[in-house]
């Protein structure tokens, strides 16, 4: 375990100077609790067992403060997550209303385990008052709070068992922001990229921004430096902002999968739940949903060109999506062109098209094969239409899985401003030079899905994949030209 510069974060205030504090055992406990509306078993010595844990007491569910507090820790679990740690919330309330509260978009979003103590004896056990709620005292719900209070007070509790910090006598998302610093230097050193040439300095810092999130792709930055990620299981889109904070972009997004920005500032998007490409937001609307009568069978990735021109692919059905509406087969693996309201079906040639990206000229169509050993490449025509097809790049994840079957597991596909094209595989990130050239993997902790160049200089390449999300900084500047 690394030295803890914050031992204890902030000065306790009030009753709470009777909690424990650094250095002294935390009690174990065992507890029914909620989680996404369901109903659970928690006990302290099982989450220790995977890692630190965050315990939070707090006064009680539904109040102002305290559903500030579950939704700041609910937005940043995924930082918690990527450090190692489990965070569980106990407050005094029943479990009924604490499945209501584990699910509210407001409060816990479905990502936070909230204990209940109705007896208050986990929080005798960690020395932390309580007090008696005023007759008359409600819920923003208007439900009446009958249970006694606990003293807002946050433990980090290291994996053997001894508290490493507490937090209280602070604001709720100050108490967030305090606890998320003394988790994360419990973290393990990040892992290291190897040097690629012109690209990554060797031994550069591969940072975990999250992990534990539901169907990363789609990244995409923004003007100001921060990035959007879409969670496609989630239907969610979550904003990384210049400083690793997180928070929630947009919800019900209809299972976004890769995003672009219109001309005009229009976040657009695939999307895999009810299948359809289109616009996101308040003025959503839909772009096309069907080829010829038939509906998409998976919008997977897009790609917008300077003139609002969006190329996208249609990978196919997977085994993870819901039956489609009606009866209509879906139309076909294939790659898209829209402009100015036309749809064209622009390639029939790939078995799986997946990633899709544009050279900085916008002469070359790059489609990324997921089943196949290449990325392809398509001269575009001035016409619109695409040249011959030709194997761009081989890829080194091109193998054989445990069922038999081969594929490269190639995704998204980034570009930089030297025309570099990054590609995500089974083994990493692979970078080749604008002819083609390998020049390098970038190794990560688990398999990408899909990268974005972000930062205010487009010199950071933000990677997802398996639920987390990673940022590296690069020598090579992403193509500003496009948002990606």
């Amino acid at each position: 375990m690394k030295p803890i510069a914050l031992s204890v974060a902030l000065a306790l205030s009030g009753g709470a100077h009777a909690a424990l504090k650094p250095g002294d055992a935390a009690p174990d406990f065992k507890a029914s609790a909620a989680f996404a509306g369901k109903t659970i078993d928690v006990q302290l010595k099982d989450a220790l067992a995977k890692g630190p844990v965050v315990v939070y007491f707090y006064p009680a569910a539904f109040t102002g403060g305290c559903n500030l507090q579950a939704h700041e820790f609910a937005e940043n679990v995924a930082r918690f997550t990527a450090a190692g740690a489990t965070v569980i919330g106990v407050s005094g309330d029943g479990i009924e209303r604490l499945r209501e509260f584990s699910t509210d978009p407001e409060t816990c979003a479905g990502r936070l385990t909230v204990a209940s103590d109705a007896a208050g004896q986990i929080a005798r056990g960690f020395d932390i008052a309580t007090t008696a709620t005023p007759p008359g005292r409600k819920t923003t719900r208007g439900q009446e709070i009958t249970h006694a209070r606990a003293e807002r007070t946050t433990f980090v509790i290291g994996r053997d068992g001894r508290i490493v910090a507490t937090v209280g006598g602070v604001s709720p998302v100050e108490n967030v922001n305090a606890v998320l610093a003394a988790v994360q230097q419990l973290a393990p050193e990040p892992t290291r990229a190897r040097g690629v040439p012109g690209v990554v300095a060797d031994g550069t810092p591969i940072v975990v921004l999250g992990d534990g999130f539901k169907g990363t792709e789609g990244p995409v930055g923004l003007p100001d430096g921060s990035l959007l990620f879409t969670e496609t299981q989630d239907a969610r889109i979550t904003r990384i902002a210049s400083d690793g904070h997180l928070s929630t972009h947009l919800l019900n997004t209809n299972g976004a999968n890769g995003l672009g920005f219109s001309p005009t500032g229009e976040l657009v998007a695939v999307q895999v739940n009810d299948t359809r490409v289109g616009t996101l937001g308040d003025a959503a609307k839909t772009l096309a949903s069907d080829w010829g009568g038939k509906p998409f069978g998976r919008p997977n990735d897009l790609v917008v060109a300077r003139d609002g021109t969006i190329y996208f692919t249609d990978s196919g059905r997977n085994a993870n999506q819901a039956a489609p509406v009606g009866t209509a087969e879906p139309a076909p693996p294939a790659v898209y062109r829209l402009k100015a309201g036309r749809l064209d079906r622009i390639a029939t040639d790939i078995t799986r098209p997946n990633g899709i990206q544009l050279s900085p000229d916008e002469k070359t169509l790059y489609v990324a094969d997921t089943a196949g050993d290449s990325v392809l490449a398509y001269a575009l025509q001035a016409d619109g239409s695409l040249g011959p097809r030709r194997n761009f790049v081989r890829l080194a994840g091109y193998r054989q899985a445990q069922n038999g079957s081969w594929s490269s597991g190639a995704d998204g596909l980034a570009i930089d401003a030297q025309g570099r094209l990054y590609v995500a595989t089974n083994v990493g990130v692979e970078v080749f030079d604008a002819a083609g050239q390998a020049l390098g993997v970038i190794s990560l902790p688990k398999q990408p899905q899909n990268l974005a160049f972000a930062g205010v200089d487009k010199k950071q390449l933000f990677i997802v994949g398996r639920g987390a999300a990673w940022r590296i900084d690069t020598l090579a500047q992403g193509y500003t030209g496009r948002a990606k």
